[in-house]
């Protein structure tokens, strides 16, 4: 067995979904340790399939098994972290984000994000740690497992909305 990649990596909802409808989350969970927050735990409890079925999904069963990990981070720490940012910001970040984001953020350790969305990406384009996020694309590619996906899971998309956040942190935006 091959042992796993990426011993520091957070997944955000988007790609957790796309992982089960695409059918590669038992693969995946067994090439790389995921942690997920407690916030994006529970808000992922289904995936529509190519029928329009609807499928649960059960994390925190994974979590028991010990094939992933679930982090809950407190809430003091996830409003400390997001209240550094302006309202514009807050706005666009989901529950989930915020407490991924606020988990990464207090962290020594170079861990790196998985997200499909462009506030997530913005974010750490605005703090100066667009290199810890990473598209479902690149991380697939590098696990060996690429192929084909929309351009919210893109290496293009993550780049764009870094790239984003950054010219908002050197333009004085972003932070309250």
């Amino acid at each position: 067995m091959k042992p796993r990649q990426f011993h520091f990596l957070l997944l955000d909802a988007g790609p957790v979904i796309e992982l089960f409808r695409l059918g590669l989350w038992e693969q995946f969970i067994s090439r790389c340790h995921v942690t997920i927050v407690g916030t994006v735990a529970d808000e992922v409890c289904f995936y529509l399939d190519e029928d329009g079925n609807h499928n649960s999904i059960d994390l925190r069963r994974y979590a028991d098994q010990g094939r992933i990990c679930i982090e809950d981070v407190p809430l003091a720490n996830v409003k400390s972290f997001i209240s550094q940012f302006s309202m514009a910001y807050q706005a666009e970040l989901h529950d989930g984000e915020r407490e991924t984001l606020a988990f990464l953020w207090a962290l020594h350790e170079e861990w790196r994000v998985c997200a499909a969305d462009k506030a997530v990406f913005r974010t750490l384009g605005v703090l100066g740690r667009g290199h810890q996020g990473i598209s479902l694309e690149e991380l697939l590619a590098r696990i060996g497992m690429g192929r084909p996906l929309q351009r919210q899971f893109s290496r293009d998309f993550r780049d764009f909305w870094t790239s984003a956040g950054q010219k908002d942190s050197i333009q004085d935006r972003g932070f309250s």
